[in-house]
């Protein structure tokens, strides 16, 4: 994933490249995605989760645009161009701390979940290990990969946020009443929360060189986020609206209150089925963020190879995950960190937008 670089690569199918961007953005978050929204928006948080979409867009459309002027030279060859070679590899390495950042806290989040629900009786240490095996495993291979993966999670996500449909019989519409009636205040400190949700969908500007048909980028990025953002607009309205305002601050994980409060027929504790389902997507997302920080580590290190590199940051990913502590502290330390990375990140992939720009495109 190193400009020029990809000839050696395999590319991926306008599907694949479509739904590595979606799955990158959706993962376990999603359970307790409607929490911070509605503890500052209240009944209006899906108002406010609909606004913050416009995040991912903005992302994607920069993304699309870099991609059309150079095609084949991802965010880390034209950072190094514009920004002079030292200032651009710190501005990479950034780029990488946030991906490392992602995964490391996707896995606490994960584990923290696991333990309350189902493997309660197994150390943190032991479950993180043997999860990033996996994921490790998995990076290792090629990105097409890991888009075969997140083909595969993404029906299992739709088919799962679409179970939730049932909890309209059991809701009370007078929760998302009155709509606006928090105030635009309220509304606005929402959106920046939620849009913070969307975190992940830079991957965009990793791996638009490995997309065969580039004419489609744009359209087939703006299509995956466009669910996303329809998904997490639909997860925090039924949360509201099946649980109401108050009960959603008193849980961790509100959304999966509402798939675990549901009857399915033939289906007995249907929660820890979904729960045990939607590890995939964890799973999955995971990967796709580590993949893309250790790929922009072998930016720096073009002689070791991609499996030498996933056996250094092993370790580097178990220790992190596992010092976030539980929920509450791990919750905490994300709220602190992640609006700078996406401070960042927006600067960034501006920044260079500005300079692609005025600087004029390469050649296809």
């Amino acid at each position: 994933m190193e400009g020029n670089s990809n000839k050696k690569q395999s590319y991926l199918t306008v599907s694949q490249f479509a739904l590595i961007i979606f799955g990158s953005i959706v993962g376990v978050g999603i359970l307790s995605l409607p929490n911070g929204v509605v503890k500052t928006a209240h009944q209006d948080g899906w108002i406010s989760t609909l606004i913050g979409g416009i995040y991912p867009l903005y992302v994607v459309v920069i993304g699309s645009y870099i991609g059309k002027k150079f095609p084949k030279d991802n965010i880390l060859v034209l950072s190094k161009r514009y920004f002079g070679k030292f200032f651009g590899s710190i501005f990479n390495l950034i780029f990488a701390t946030y991906f490392i950042f992602i995964t490391s806290m996707i896995a606490s989040y994960y584990i923290n979940l696991m333990r309350t629900y189902i493997v309660g009786f197994l150390s943190p240490i032991k479950i993180i290990a043997i999860l990033f095996i996996c994921i490790i495993y998995a990076v290792s291979k090629d990105l097409k990969v890991i888009g075969r993966i997140s083909e595969i999670s993404f029906y299992l996500t739709i088919i799962l946020i679409l179970s939730s449909i049932a909890a309209l019989r059991y809701g009370n519409i007078t929760n998302i009443y009155p709509v606006f009636g928090s105030g635009f205040s309220s509304i606005a400190r929402g959106t920046v929360k939620s849009a913070f949700a969307y975190a992940g969908a830079e991957i965009i500007l990793l791996i638009y060189p490995l997309l065969k048909e580039k004419n489609k980028m744009l359209v087939s990025s703006l299509i995956s986020v466009t669910f996303v953002i329809i998904m997490y607009v639909w997860c925090v309205f039924i949360t509201i609206y099946y649980l109401g305002p108050d009960i959603v601050n008193k849980s961790y994980w509100s959304f999966l209150l509402v798939t675990g409060g549901l009857t399915i027929s033939a289906i007995n504790n249907y929660k820890y089925i979904f729960i045990l389902l939607w590890s995939l997507i964890a799973f999955k997302s995971m990967s796709i963020d580590a993949y893309a920080s250790i790929h922009i580590l072998k930016d720096f290190t073009h002689r070791i190879e991609i499996k030498k590199i996933c056996f250094f940051m092993y370790p580097l990913f178990v220790y992190l995950a596992f010092k976030y502590g539980n929920e509450i502290s791990r919750q905490n330390i994300s709220d602190s960190i992640l609006p700078l990375y996406s401070i960042f990140n927006l600067l960034y992939m501006t920044s260079v937008a500005i300079f692609v720009f005025f600087k004029g495109g390469g050649k296809a």
